[in-house]
């Protein structure tokens, strides 16, 4: 997009021709993609500015002027906490951290220290950065895998909008229990919460639609390597429709997955693909595949 740049905290974009007599608005909305709720807060904390000084959102802009949104950073109640962090990715808009199985994404609580926010604030502070965690998705305890993660709320909100679009790529790896047959296929089944649980999902008409794109990727002796991109991303989804296919996660005792060969849900986050909201291409982040992972396919499984 012609003229723009995100520096951490703000967007500029340089009118261009076609753009000469649009309302600041109408740039923000249309040429940025800028969502209401931070446009709200933008005009009430006066920060649109049009060649520096600030501006109504109403006032006509001419070509060549410089167009500003500022970005206050929020403060966090994370703790920062020092740990050895796996970086994929990462520049002025954003973080990519390959999230290793058994750590939380989020402080709880009861766990205010040790998850992934704790090391990425430390990390950020180290910069000379102080400001509020968003990650564009979400992991579960258990799984492994890239967590993207957006450096201001423009990011987070335009990447969230691909998410919505289905223009968010996200491809994960799991291990199964025996050979999945058909070796590919599309898995359309709506998921909702089990009665009485807070966690467990089923396959039910009420729920809410889900779709997954599976292929198998390798079979070993009990076992099957597949590869499932989402087309939707509900709580579990991975998880809870492969087990509806009849063959659950293996270390995933919440639906039936056997434990004997790892004890964790054998699911990681192994890619993702999205266009840049500032740079306009075509992002790709690989991650690994995981050690344990590893012990399984090549025979040298252990429990953990």
């Amino acid at each position: 997009m012609e003229g723009k740049s995100i520096p951490l905290g703000k967007i500029n974009i340089v009118i261009s021709n076609s753009m000469a007599g649009w309302t600041v608005q109408k740039v923000l909305r249309q040429e940025l993609r800028v969502s209401r709720t931070l446009l709200r807060a933008a005009k009430r904390n006066g920060d649109i500015l049009l060649d520096r000084l600030p501006v109504k959102t109403n006032v006509l802009v001419k070509t060549g002027q410089v167009l500003e949104l500022r970005m206050r950073n929020q403060e966090t109640k994370v703790i920062p906490e020092r740990m050895e962090l796996n970086l994929l990715f990462e520049d002025t808009h954003l973080l990519a951290v390959n999230k290793p199985p058994g750590m939380l994404v989020h402080p709880l609580t009861t766990e205010p220290t040790g998850t992934l926010a704790n090391g990425v604030i430390y990390h950020w502070q180290q910069q000379g950065i102080t400001d509020h965690f968003r990650p564009v998705h979400r992991l579960d305890r258990d799984t492994s895998g890239i967590i993207l993660i957006a450096k201001n709320p423009y990011m987070h909100q335009q990447l969230q909008q691909q998410m919505m679009q289905g223009k968010f790529v996200r491809r994960y790896l799991a291990l199964v229990g025996g050979e999945v047959c058909p070796r590919q296929g599309v898995i359309n089944a709506p998921i909702d919460l089990a009665a009485g649980s807070y966690i467990k999902r089923v396959i039910t008409p009420r729920g809410k639609h889900a779709v997954s794109h599976y292929k198998v990727l390798r079979c070993v002796k009990g076992a099957s390597l597949v590869c499932v991109e989402l087309e939707t991303g509900r709580t579990h989804q991975v998880r809870v429709h492969l087990a509806h296919l009849g063959y659950p996660l293996l270390g995933d005792s919440l639906y039936g997955g056997d434990t004997v060969k790892i004890k964790r849900q054998a699911l990681h986050c192994a890619y993702l693909a999205f266009i840049h909201p500032v740079k306009g291409t075509l992002t790709k982040i690989v991650c690994p595949i995981p050690e344990d992972f590893k012990d399984i396919l090549w025979g040298r499984a252990i429990s953990r």
